[in-house]
């Protein structure tokens, strides 16, 4: 095994596991906003949609040469994120998902996991 194959490696144990925290924040949320539905349709939805999300977003992440981009990206990662998990929840029939309560279930998890240094410090490969 090559070091790009165990960074791919890493990086998609490292992304799946940000997905499987973003998932369960946001379903613990939506569950208390409705009573009907398929719960797993829900959760497995909201997996796929985030972490398909998560890696679009990854691929787009500022070299460290543009530091002072980071902020910015992850704030926008943030409200991907969010918007993301309010479609799924529509789909779901989850009558007025609030994307306030998804943006601060999800902004805890993603400040804490996606750390400047992260990126370039091997926990992350940007594309």
């Amino acid at each position: 095994m090559d070091h790009n194959e165990t960074t791919r490696d890493g990086d998609d144990l490292f992304l799946n596991s940000l997905a499987a925290e973003l998932t369960r924040a946001a379903y613990t949320v939506l569950l208390h906003q409705s009573e009907r539905g398929s719960w797993i349709m829900l959760e497995l939805g909201l997996w796929r949609t985030l972490a398909e999300t998560v890696k679009a977003w990854v691929r787009k992440a500022p070299s460290e040469e543009m530091r002072d981009e980071f902020a910015v990206w992850r704030a926008s990662l943030l409200l991907a994120l969010t918007d993301s998990a309010f479609f799924v929840a529509v789909k779901h029939r989850i009558h007025n998902p609030s994307l306030l309560s998804l943006y601060s279930a999800f902004r805890p998890v993603l400040y804490r996991s996606l750390r400047r240094g992260d990126i370039w410090n091997g926990a992350v490969t940007p594309g």
